[in-house]
């Protein structure tokens, strides 16, 4: 048996964009190449063009069900949160995953936490998301990996819900993309990276893995 933990050990904001202390929102999402989407093996097999619509609509609806959506109180420039002396998981496996991608946003949102989920959610109703699916069919033809189907949606939907939720660049705190694969970054199951700088420079992130086999 395996397993398998991804935890948010510690955030650093620098500036919280706001005159006083702030109210943010933090949406991570987590994928993996072999640990989500499966519903998309039946991409390769099946012709019937409207159920391949289905399909990606299910990955897309799967991926937004695997985000962590949290609130940060109180947030003043230079704020340190910790997450306890074990961190947060934000994504846990039965299975040591080959590959996975993260994405994190952090924002400033004077909305309920709960309509925001919905909102996100909301986002594959969205008039865009038509086009897109007409898009991941010619990828996933072009493709016998239904994986990179897989990785394009999950970047598709993070990146509606960033346009989304961001009406104007004031209301962005920061912004990290990573990749990680087995063999270069944790070969042995296990990295502990801290004050690793975001896109936008403005927060610092501890993060850690551990992968084990038992």
């Amino acid at each position: 048996m395996e397993f398998f933990v991804f935890r948010l050990n510690k955030l650093k904001i620098l500036n919280n964009r706001e005159w006083g202390p702030g109210e943010l929102k933090l949406l991570s999402f987590v994928t993996g190449q072999d640990a989500n989407l499966p519903v998309l093996d039946d991409l390769q097999r099946i012709t019937d063009e409207e159920r391949k619509k289905k399909i990606i609509q299910a990955a897309a609806q799967s991926v937004l069900s695997s985000k962590v959506l949290m609130q940060l109180d109180n947030v003043k420039d230079g704020h340190l949160m910790t997450f306890g002396d074990t961190g947060y998981a934000l994504y846990t496996a039965n299975k040591i995953p080959l590959s996975f991608n993260w994405s994190l946003m952090l924002f400033e949102i004077d909305e309920d936490i709960n309509n925001l989920g919905r909102r996100v959610d909301g986002v594959i109703s969205a008039p865009e998301f038509d086009g897109f699916v007409a898009n991941v069919l010619i990828l996933s033809s072009a493709s016998a990996n239904p994986a990179a189907a897989g990785v394009a949606i999950a970047k598709y939907i993070f990146g509606l819900v960033a346009d989304t939720m961001i009406e104007n660049k004031d209301d962005q705190i920061g912004l990290a993309y990573q990749s990680f694969n087995m063999f270069e970054h944790y070969p042995h199951g296990e990295r502990k990276r801290d004050d690793v700088p975001d896109l936008s420079n403005n927060i610092r992130i501890d993060y850690s893995i551990f992968g084990t086999k038992y």
